[in-house]
């Protein structure tokens, strides 16, 4: 689900008093800063996302907002997770700032996975008739306040690229950018004339990949040059990945063809021995979009992305009224602009930042 924010003028020292002092009355008053109490705020937390988020919520994220009003109105359940369950508790805890009985501000702030030392600041949120008072930045405070109570390994989250205002609050937080994702569509697959396109450059060669250890540890290597240090730091590669199970494939290739779809494609190219791109084609059935997801070597980049996507995109082709949804790295700008030229239309760009102590 994609973050958000809007605009402070409040200065820091300003925002500290004010914080303290909301902390204090909220303790007796309905108003201001507060910890947020699962058991009477999720409703109101889900409005205030919808409000807030309603132009950028994808279907994952309309999902994600159904289960939270779903779980407001199950107390018994919700009940039972805030008392005896540590892990939830985590999933649940944050803090909303409530104006006039209404809750107008939202932050949630929890691990990345049950134990973990890695947090996540998610749904910073305010209603459109408070912004500009310093809200959302009061909610940061307490936010990192609660964090640097454990022994936290790192602090990070999510903002769309186009949101200047966030991104610049967050970076008076000390936050800053380690990576970013693009989300691409094509609502219909276009014909492309094989004969039109680049060809290859004449020292690699363009094979299916095998199912075996070898060309899984090639894949490998090729992600861990592709992928930023910083990155791997974060989320660090598993070999296990990259590794195909050929008889789950040719299952699932049966039942594509069973109902009407097309086969997946693993794709790689390769200088001597070694892996310089992969691309791997998942055909869409039963309504559901294609997927394409490719990896290009930095030494090699602008040299192979138009072929490639070019001859996916006529892979794809017999099963054209499906349209293609993908995920790419932004700093792979070279990629990006060749989807763009097929026909692909941009949806957004999420930013990953992380805060430095």
């Amino acid at each position: 689900m994609p973050l958000a924010f809007f605009n402070v003028t409040d200065s820091s020292e300003n925002v500290i008093i004010g914080v303290m002092a909301a902390i204090t009355r909220s303790r007796t008053q309905s108003f201001g800063l507060r910890p947020m109490d699962p058991l009477k705020d999720l409703r109101g937390v889900a409005d205030l996302i919808e409000e807030a988020f309603a132009d950028d919520l994808d279907r994952s994220g309309q999902s994600a907002l159904r289960e939270l009003r779903w779980l407001s109105y199950m107390k018994p359940l919700l009940w039972w997770m805030v008392i005896f369950s540590s892990d939830h508790n985590d999933f649940l805890s944050g803090f909303v700032w409530e104006e006039d009985r209404k809750i107008v501000g939202n932050i949630t702030v929890n691990r990345t996975a049950p134990g973990s030392r890695r947090w996540l600041i998610s749904n910073v949120a305010v209603s459109k008739n408070y912004r500009g008072r310093g809200i959302a930045r009061g909610l940061m405070y307490a936010g990192l306040e609660l964090v640097k109570e454990y022994n936290v390994a790192s602090i990070s989250l999510q903002v769309r690229a186009d949101n200047t205002a966030a991104r610049h609050l967050y970076e008076s937080l000390n936050f800053r950018e380690i990576s970013g994702t693009t989300y691409l569509h094509l609502q219909r697959i276009p014909k492309v004339d094989k004969q039109a396109l680049p060809p290859l450059p004449t020292e690699v060669r363009l094979r299916l990949r095998h199912f075996d250890a070898i060309d899984a540890r090639q894949a490998y290597h090729l992600a861990s040059a592709s992928v930023p240090p910083e990155v791997q730091r974060e989320w660090p590669l598993r070999q296990t990945r990259f590794r195909l199970d050929g008889q789950e494939q040719w299952l699932t290739n049966f039942f594509h063809k069973v109902v009407g779809g097309g086969s997946a494609a693993y794709w790689v190219v390769e200088n001597g021995d070694s892996f310089v791109a992969t691309l791997n084609i998942h055909p869409g059935v039963l309504g559901k979009a294609h997927q394409l997801d490719l990896t290009v070597h930095p030494d090699w980049r602008g040299y192979l992305e138009k072929p490639l996507i070019g001859r996916a995109l006529a892979y794809l082709y017999p099963w054209r009224s499906a349209g293609i949804s993908l995920k790419h790295p932004a700093d792979h700008k070279e990629a990006i602009e060749v989807y763009k030229d097929f026909g692909f239309n941009e949806s957004q760009t999420l930013i990953w930042m992380k805060y430095d102590s």
